[in-house]
């Protein structure tokens, strides 16, 4: 089941978080870096704020366990939404959940030019995730992630065409 997230979901949505980013990034990030990060950027006051300003979508097993999430932005002036999270805890990785995520965030967007995501190029996983829902690479740059130096994946999934007048 997918449904949007709620102020009461926030303690899942951290432990998500924490648990996902541990698997994908632990071997290329130093674990205190990941545990600061994780700590600042999914505080309850953080998530609160991202509540208010971009949608969250939550995936839900059939034990009514929590168990994955999506985010992304409202269509901004130019048409364009980016999908800023999707997080997965490790043993649903591939199960549909994140296509049920993806397909169900989509149907918000269908006034949208095109959805925007950045992935590290560690991340197998997202990458191939991407490219097998029809999002294409547009390019690949450095940037600093809490002082450390990573690259960064840009993919966009084109989803109408601009009037031309």
């Amino acid at each position: 089941m997918i449904r949007k997230m709620t102020v009461e979901d926030i303690q899942d949505v951290q432990k998500i978080a924490h648990t996902s980013w541990q698997h994908t990034f632990q071997p290329h990030i130093p674990e205190e870096v990941i545990e600061e990060y994780i700590e600042r950027t999914y505080s309850d006051l953080m998530l609160k704020k991202q509540l208010e300003k971009t949608m969250v979508l939550l995936a839900i097993d059939e034990q009514g366990n929590s168990i994955g999430y999506l985010s992304y932005t409202p269509i901004d002036v130019d048409g364009e939404s980016e999908l800023t999270a999707l997080h997965m805890l490790p043993e649903y990785l591939n199960s549909g959940y994140e296509e049920a995520l993806l397909k169900e965030a989509l149907g918000t967007l269908q006034e949208a030019v095109n959805v925007d995501v950045y992935v590290d190029q560690n991340d197998m996983v997202l990458q191939d995730f991407y490219a097998k829902q029809g999002f294409n690479f547009i390019e690949s740059f450095a940037e600093l992630f809490e002082g450390i130096s990573v690259n960064t994946l840009h993919y966009s999934l084109p989803i109408t065409q601009p009037a031309h007048t």
